[in-house]
Protein backbone atom coordinates (compact mmCIF):
# COMPACT_ATOMS: atom_id res chain seq x y z
CA UNK A 1 0.00 0.00 0.00
CA UNK A 2 1.29 3.53 -0.70
CA UNK A 3 2.29 5.56 1.80
CA UNK A 4 -0.18 8.97 2.35
CA UNK A 5 3.12 10.91 2.81
CA UNK A 6 4.49 9.95 -0.71
CA UNK A 7 1.41 11.58 -1.94
CA UNK A 8 1.23 15.01 -0.28
CA UNK A 9 3.26 18.16 -1.20
CA UNK A 10 4.98 20.05 1.06
CA UNK A 11 7.27 23.60 0.33
CA UNK A 12 10.57 24.01 1.52
CA UNK A 13 10.73 24.65 5.61
CA UNK A 14 7.47 23.36 5.63
CA UNK A 15 6.78 20.50 8.36
CA UNK A 16 4.11 18.22 9.38
CA UNK A 17 2.42 18.76 13.23
CA UNK A 18 -0.13 16.36 14.58
CA UNK A 19 -3.46 18.08 16.10
CA UNK A 20 -5.04 14.94 17.04
CA UNK A 21 -6.39 11.39 15.94
CA UNK A 22 -9.87 10.18 16.43
CA UNK A 23 -11.66 6.61 15.43
CA UNK A 24 -15.14 6.87 14.36
CA UNK A 25 -18.35 4.61 12.83
CA UNK A 26 -20.77 2.28 14.46
CA UNK A 27 -17.69 -0.21 15.34
CA UNK A 28 -14.95 2.39 15.51
CA UNK A 29 -13.84 1.29 12.06
CA UNK A 30 -12.83 3.97 10.65
CA UNK A 31 -9.36 5.73 12.32
CA UNK A 32 -8.52 9.53 11.47
CA UNK A 33 -6.11 11.86 11.79
CA UNK A 34 -5.50 15.50 11.35
CA UNK A 35 -2.57 17.20 10.72
CA UNK A 36 -1.51 20.96 10.26
CA UNK A 37 1.37 22.43 7.69
CA UNK A 38 3.57 24.27 9.35
CA UNK A 39 6.03 26.49 7.80
CA UNK A 40 9.29 27.98 9.18
CA UNK A 41 8.06 30.90 10.69
CA UNK A 42 5.65 29.03 12.27
CA UNK A 43 2.46 29.79 10.51
CA UNK A 44 -0.28 27.28 9.63
CA UNK A 45 -0.31 27.49 5.78
CA UNK A 46 -2.16 24.03 5.36
CA UNK A 47 -4.18 21.10 7.12
CA UNK A 48 -4.03 17.51 6.20
CA UNK A 49 -6.93 14.60 6.69
CA UNK A 50 -5.83 11.12 6.76
CA UNK A 51 -8.89 8.48 7.51
CA UNK A 52 -8.00 4.53 7.42
CA UNK A 53 -11.20 2.58 7.20
CA UNK A 54 -10.83 -1.16 7.45
CA UNK A 55 -14.38 -2.67 5.98
CA UNK A 56 -16.52 -4.31 8.77
CA UNK A 57 -17.33 -7.17 6.11
CA UNK A 58 -14.03 -8.73 4.66
CA UNK A 59 -11.83 -6.39 6.03
CA UNK A 60 -10.80 -4.41 2.96
CA UNK A 61 -8.44 -1.35 4.06
CA UNK A 62 -9.20 2.08 2.28
CA UNK A 63 -7.34 5.07 2.53
CA UNK A 64 -7.53 9.06 2.03
CA UNK A 65 -5.26 11.43 2.15
CA UNK A 66 -6.93 14.88 1.60
CA UNK A 67 -4.47 18.37 1.65
CA UNK A 68 -6.08 21.57 1.84
CA UNK A 69 -4.65 24.91 2.07
CA UNK A 70 -4.51 27.62 4.84
CA UNK A 71 -7.87 29.07 2.30
CA UNK A 72 -9.47 25.74 2.27
CA UNK A 73 -8.84 25.07 -1.09
CA UNK A 74 -8.20 21.59 -2.37
CA UNK A 75 -4.82 20.71 -3.50
CA UNK A 76 -4.96 16.79 -2.82
CA UNK A 77 -7.41 14.29 -2.45
CA UNK A 78 -6.54 10.46 -3.15
CA UNK A 79 -8.16 7.22 -2.49
CA UNK A 80 -6.72 3.61 -2.36
CA UNK A 81 -7.36 0.26 -1.24
CA UNK A 82 -5.60 -2.84 -0.55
Amino acid sequence: MAAWKDKIILNDGEVLRHDRSFSQGFMQEEDVDLYSIVNAIGTTTGKIQVTDHTAVKGLRRTVRVLQTDSTGRVIIDEKWSQ
